[in-house]
């Protein structure tokens, strides 16, 4: 669940293709930080050390190509592959505007509700996140995991040669 908890605002970062202000393929780096996390019901000695590592930035380089910059909705729709299932009520990414709102399933793992708002340029990008995360019916332990943060990314230059 921790892996998804980092993975899930980074995958958000691609939401879905608009108009106007198009990203720049190329490399990419992008830092997600969490302000906030919440454990309703976990003992503090639980929560205390995962707010420790979580509240870290946590950053990511890859290659965006040409393709996954000109239709971003590639990789928000389906952010963990293709066995999760996402309904949004909002997906917004275009004319310099992120607006993200859905809830995905996730087999095995419960859901995730998640929210970014922010805006892009061809070559930057700021948002807001959040994301609510809660466990399948009868697991142990705490049942939700609340998050929020922000999320800054930068093309950093071309894509390396692959060989």
């Amino acid at each position: 669940m921790k892996r998804l908890m980092l993975l899930a605002p980074c995958a958000a970062l691609f939401a879905c293709s608009g108009s106007a202000v198009s990203l720049q393929p190329g490399q990419w780096e992008t830092t997600v930080q969490f302000t906030s996390i919440e454990m309703p019901g976990a003992p503090e000695q639980l929560v205390a050390p995962m707010r420790a590592a979580m509240s870290a930035p946590q950053t990511r380089s890859e290659c965006m190509t040409p393709e996954q910059a000109a239709n971003p909705a590639g990789r928000m729709m389906n952010p963990g592959g293709p066995a999760n299932s996402c309904q949004y009520t909002e997906n917004t990414f275009a004319g310099g505007t992120i607006r993200v709102h859905g809830t995905c399933q996730q087999p095995g793992r419960g859901s995730m509700q998640m929210n970014m708002d922010g805006s892009y340029t061809a070559t930057t990008m700021t948002a807001r996140v959040t994301s609510e995360m809660h466990a399948p019916p009868g697991t142990p332990g705490p049942q939700a995991i609340r998050m929020s943060g922000t999320l800054a990314g930068r093309r950093t230059g071309d894509c390396p040669a692959t060989h």
